[in-house]
């Protein structure tokens, strides 16, 4: 029986083997996903050429009344564009924030990761597990907040786990705090892009634009609507150390298209490494 096209993209993306133009339209992508102001993408653009024409738009009006002439007409026009514009892009520029508080901010990651590597799962009750895996899933929304540079409400985090000794059966056991997305409901995993993950071993993949996949990736568990079109998978495992099996991922995903491009998601994997491994530990 023929592969699906779903199945053939799904053995690109594990085989991570991109040809010279996908890395080529990935680095485009990339670019214009991560680094353009949204403010000069489509809807942005048409906003602000309509507001700045709205404002020099006095000249064209004399013009049109005879008051003055066309070639004084034009060059005022221009002069107010042109003022118009500085002025916009002065005051982006006052706006921008001149603290460092990202580096305040992964410094303390850094410290809490200390702190839980110090800790050992078997000190947490087990009534305190999932409070503590929450926990660990709300570090990890933060932090991956500040890396992608994604606002509240655009970052989730999930921890996916296999439903008792089943191989295909899983559920959402827990979300980062004030997630309010659906959980403990049982699915089959197969459809899904974490569940192909799991199946090729325990490496982190990242999902740069799930519309690639085709509509057969546009589907979710818990909700009938896809809200998500980037993610990063990292399975998760457990057992003794000679006999440990992957037994699920956490999922970080965000609603927009290449946030965790480039190496932000190494970044990630890298700094919040002990908390991935406390979560290892907890389940």
């Amino acid at each position: 029986m023929s592969k699906s096209d779903f199945e053939r993209r799904v053995e690109l993306w594990l085989a991570d083997r991109p040809g010279a133009w996908h890395r080529f339209s990935r680095a485009v992508l990339g670019l214009y996903h991560n680094k353009i102001p949204r403010e000069l993408r489509s809807l942005g653009v048409m906003h602000w050429s309509s507001r700045t024409a709205l404002a020099s738009s006095a000249p064209g009006v004399a013009y049109f009344y005879g008051t003055i002439a066309g070639w004084t007409a034009l060059v005022a026009a221009g002069g107010i564009f042109l003022a118009h514009s500085v002025v916009g892009i002065l005051d982006r520029l006052s706006k921008a924030k001149k603290t460092d508080a990202t580096d305040i901010q992964s410094e303390m990651i850094i410290r809490v990761g200390d702190l839980l590597t110090s800790l050992k799962s078997r000190t947490v009750k087990p009534s305190d597990r999932d409070d503590a895996i929450r926990a660990c899933l709300g570090i990890l929304e933060n932090y991956a907040r500040i890396v992608t540079k994604s606002k509240k409400g655009e970052l989730s985090v999930s921890l996916v786990l296999f439903s008792g000794s089943s191989t295909t059966k899983m559920k959402v056991r827990h979300r980062n705090p004030g997630n309010d997305r659906p959980i403990n409901r049982e699915f089959d995993g197969r459809p899904l892009l974490g569940y192909q993950a799991c199946q090729s071993g325990a490496l982190p993949r990242v999902v740069h634009e799930l519309k690639w996949f085709g509509r057969a990736a546009l589907v979710s568990p818990t909700q009938q609507k896809v809200g998500y079109r980037s993610i990063f998978l990292v399975p998760v495992e457990a057992g003794a150390e000679e006999n440990r099996a992957v037994r699920g991922f956490v999922s970080i995903d965000c609603s927009r298209p290449y946030a965790f491009y480039g190496n932000r998601a190494s970044v990630i994997m890298v700094t919040c490494e002990p908390v991935f491994s406390h979560i290892n530990d907890l389940i």
